[in-house]
């Protein structure tokens, strides 16, 4: 297992690698706090399980404190003085702002909005009707000039929240736009941007960050948005302006609710459909996947069940496999209708489902692990 010098040593080079031509003017506090949150999101993604990597975050936030103490320089300070918000842990941070004040002592020019009060503006939502999708917009005011951050999630209760964008700038209105044109065009699956409280961006982002720490134990940032790695301890060091709200947890239908779940989509497929034993089974299931925070149905849900759920516990030629195949349609479409999913909304809904049943079962072999392979974008 590798030695936290010799992860010194490594770091120490790659900081050393940073260009003086790519590095922002260190009066510009969103340029760098961006790029100190790009090095940390690289950091993380080496060190997230000690035991796997060999070292942990806290430490790697120490090498980067080190580095740029020894600097002694403008942008150095700067550097230190993001760390005193971006740092991870609390110890992190307090190190950070040590740092900054021997570097003052010495005479080297910190950054004018270090230190100054930063707070919250104006919180914006949009996303799609199904709930598979949200994008939290929020801009923060500080005397040296407002900046904006975004957030888009793809939400799944069964499977990962994955963080599928992030974005920064030094307007509200820059982000706002881009949903406002693009969602226009779709206005059968896509909400224009309205305004959300504070207290649901803490909630409707945390999974995602959770999810992502316990899947990428390999740090592949392959997997990830690269824009994520960029701004997610940004992000995170937002967050912990805004109300700590804990999101709700994740509830499983009760055995009265999927009783009645089933039996209302019983009722409706009887005379249509003959029920065999497998049915009944297929039923089963479909009710208590699409009853979980629910009952609702949405594509990625559709997705995350044919692709991830089914393959995980059944081999493709069980008969429960096929009876899905023959109600999941007039299922979801009776759901639609049980859970007042948007009318237009439906068409598109029962394209995505088709073309995921068109090529289903495709899997080779039941496979437990295949839940925890990240799925794409849901729109």
């Amino acid at each position: 297992m590798a030695t936290i010098e010799e992860h010194r040593e490594e770091w120490f080079k790659i900081l050393d690698g940073y260009p003086d031509h790519e590095k922002p003017d260190p009066e510009d506090r969103l340029a760098v706090e961006t790029s100190c949150s790009g090095f940390l999101g690289n950091m993380w993604t080496r060190a997230s399980i000690p035991e796997v990597q060999g070292v942990s975050l806290p430490e790697l936030e120490m090498v980067f404190i080190q580095y740029y103490l020894r600097r002694a320089d403008a942008f150095g300070a700067a550097m230190l003085a993001a760390m005193t918000e971006l740092a991870d842990a609390p110890g992190g941070r307090r190190a950070a702002s040590k740092a900054v004040e021997r570097l003052k002592g010495l005479g080297v020019p910190v950054p004018s909005w270090h230190g100054e009060e930063l707070t919250l503006g104006e919180c914006w939502k949009a996303g799609d009707h199904y709930g598979d999708q949200l994008t939290f917009f929020c801009s923060f005011h500080a005397p040296s000039g407002d900046h904006a951050l975004s957030y888009t999630v793809d939400y799944s209760e069964y499977h990962f929240d994955m963080v599928v964008d992030c974005d920064a700038t030094d307007r509200i209105e820059r982000l706002l736009e881009l949903h406002r044109d693009r969602n226009a065009k779709f206005p059968d699956r896509l909400f224009v941007p309205v305004q959300a409280e504070p207290a649901e961006l803490g909630p409707g982002t945390r999974r995602s960050l959770q999810d992502w720490d316990i899947f990428c134990v390999e740090g592949d940032p392959t997997r990830l948005a690269p824009r994520y790695l960029m701004l997610r301890e940004l992000w995170k060091a937002r967050m912990r302006l805004l109300p700590q709200v804990e999101p709700e947890e994740i509830s499983k239908p009760s055995d009265d609710e999927l009783s009645m779940f089933a039996s209302g989509f019983v009722g409706h497929v009887l005379g249509e459909i003959h029920l065999s034993e497998p049915h009944f089974e297929a039923i089963q299931e479909l009710c208590w996947f699409h009853g979980i925070n629910g009952p609702k149905v949405s594509p990625t849900r559709a997705f995350v069940f044919l692709e991830r759920y089914l393959p995980s516990k059944y081999e493709p030629g069980d008969p429960v496999v096929e009876a899905v195949g023959q109600l999941y349609l007039p299922f979801l479409r009776w759901a639609a209708s049980a859970t007042d999913l948007r009318p237009e909304a439906w068409p598109y809904f029962k394209h995505k489902t088709e073309k995921l049943l068109s090529k289903y079962p495709n899997w080779t072999a039941k496979d437990p692990d295949s839940a925890r392979i990240p799925r794409p974008r849901s729109l």
